[in-house]
């Protein structure tokens, strides 16, 4: 309603003039429709054809505003559309950034959605294979406890940039998820020197997930560790979302699984672990390397 023909005339030539070079051709009275020169009715021996002005029909001296551009719809849709970006702020220099970081994001692939095979795999846990269910059916799974983790790092089934990653869903609905990844193993004490993020952040620095790790920007935080309750006990803590007096005495070793490179992979930089596949969780792993050498 603000903007018609009666408020434009209200306006200096200067502005006039300076606004019709924001219209296009179609809002002035000269505009005559032409065939571009690709249609099937322009001849191409033809050799008067129209010479197309370069410059902005505005621009030109004898151009003519058509009144009736204020009540086309296209226009007032676009009024329209300027008018609800003024009010939802659009044009602040705070919504500026966020679309430029979005952009970059896109760009980068850190805003991009997680791959279905591990929104899969995150919903479904992998199922026992038939020969650990055997084992557990003949008794062996309290055998198998015994094997210790250091055991695991001596024999590489746990190997040097391994990602284990953590999940644990407790009583109160909540699920935590974190991931660490083996930094060295200590080839005495097979000690395990873990790298992780700290914070209630799931995801490592794509810095730590190359097959030659750098330094991230964000300090990464260590720790050291023999067991995997050790593990869980340090990941709450950094994480901080979980007291203590409410967390879980329960077996950890179905809460760990470890994701490595498969042979001849390569490193994936838009993927949360690098490329790495998932070899299992610590529970069957340790099971099957029981089995294994029994």
């Amino acid at each position: 309603d603000i903007i018609n023909d009666n408020t434009w005339s209200m306006l200096s030539e200067d502005a006039r003039m300076h606004l019709e070079t924001l219209l296009p051709p179609t809002a002035f009275t000269s505009y005559e429709p032409t065939l571009g020169t690709d249609h099937p009715l322009v001849k191409a021996e033809s050799n008067d054809m129209m010479a197309v002005d370069e410059k902005p029909l505005a621009e030109s001296s004898g151009a003519e505003l058509n009144l009736g551009i204020f009540n086309d719809p296209h226009f007032l849709a676009a009024t329209r559309t300027f008018q609800d970006h003024l009010y939802l702020n659009y044009f602040s220099e705070s919504h500026t950034a966020k679309v430029e970081q979005f952009q970059q994001g896109i760009q980068t692939g850190t805003v991009a959605a997680p791959w279905k095979d591990e929104v899969w795999m995150r919903d479904n846990h992998l199922p026992l294979e038939p020969s650990v269910r055997d084992m557990l059916s003949n008794g062996r799974a309290g055998e198998a406890r015994e094997v210790k983790l250091g055991t695991l790092a001596k024999r590489k089934i746990v190997r040097v940039g391994d990602v284990i990653a953590y999940r644990r869903s407790f009583a109160t609905s909540e699920v935590i998820e974190k991931d660490a990844i083996i930094y060295s193993i200590h080839p005495r004490t097979h000690t395990l020197t873990m790298l992780t993020r700290s914070g209630p952040h799931k995801d490592l620095p794509q810095e730590l997930l190359t097959p030659e790790p750098s330094e991230p920007i964000e300090p990464p935080l260590s720790m050291e560790i023999t067991s995997l309750s050790m593990l869980e006990t340090g990941l709450l803590d950094t994480d901080g979302r979980m007291e203590k007096s409410r967390r879980p005495n329960g077996n950890a070793w179905k809460c760990f699984s470890v994701w490595r490179f498969r042979s001849g992979a390569e490193y994936n930089p838009y993927d949360s672990r690098g490329g790495r596949e998932n070899h299992g969780t610590m529970f069957y792993l340790r099971g099957t390397f029981y089995h294994d050498s029994h």
